[in-house]
């Protein structure tokens, strides 16, 4: 994460589609799209933590989205633009700054696809623990997001999106 006047930006890029390996299986634009679309409308299902949530309003590319973690209450909202991107945006708390995570679908070739994730959240402050907080929510990030390219994977391979 790199502090931006108080914000801090972190990304990075999870590749989806190795088309030097014929022997991974190869995702579809659309498998990717309808898991990352999951993760937003199911996120127990891809998030660890995630004791309840609750979808408080819907439309066609928009959810707003009440998450139940342990301790904490996440409200956030998420903007689909189909088979391209999907925003979600935090809504601050007294315990939780505003946050932005975008999730771009990148195909720089055909069939080569990459998912980016960005994240962008106020700068918290580093309480004297052995490793910066910045440092660690960078790799919890990258965690999670490898994780939901796993199971993506693995749903795509049940059939689930066709």
């Amino acid at each position: 994460m790199h502090p931006k006047g108080g914000q801090l930006t972190f990304e990075h890029i999870v590749q989806i589609n190795d088309l030097t390996k014929p022997e991974l299986p190869v995702l579809t634009r659309f498998q990717v799209w309808e898991g990352l679309v999951l993760r937003a409308r199911r996120p127990d299902k891809f998030l660890v933590g995630v004791d309840d949530y609750e979808i408080l309003d819907q439309g066609p590319a928009y959810l707003k989205r009440s998450l139940q973690l342990p301790g904490l209450q996440v409200v956030d909202e998420v903007t689909f633009w189909h088979e391209a991107r999907i925003e979600y945006r935090t809504q601050p708390t007294a315990t939780l700054p505003a946050a932005t995570l975008v999730m771009d679908i990148e195909e720089p070739e055909p069939a080569s696809l990459f998912v980016r994730f960005r994240y962008e959240t106020a700068s918290i402050e580093n309480r004297g623990d052995s490793m910066p907080y910045d440092q660690y929510l960078e790799q919890a990030y990258v965690a999670t997001d490898i994780e939901t390219i796993q199971i993506i994977r693995q749903l795509a391979e049940t059939g689930v999106f066709c």
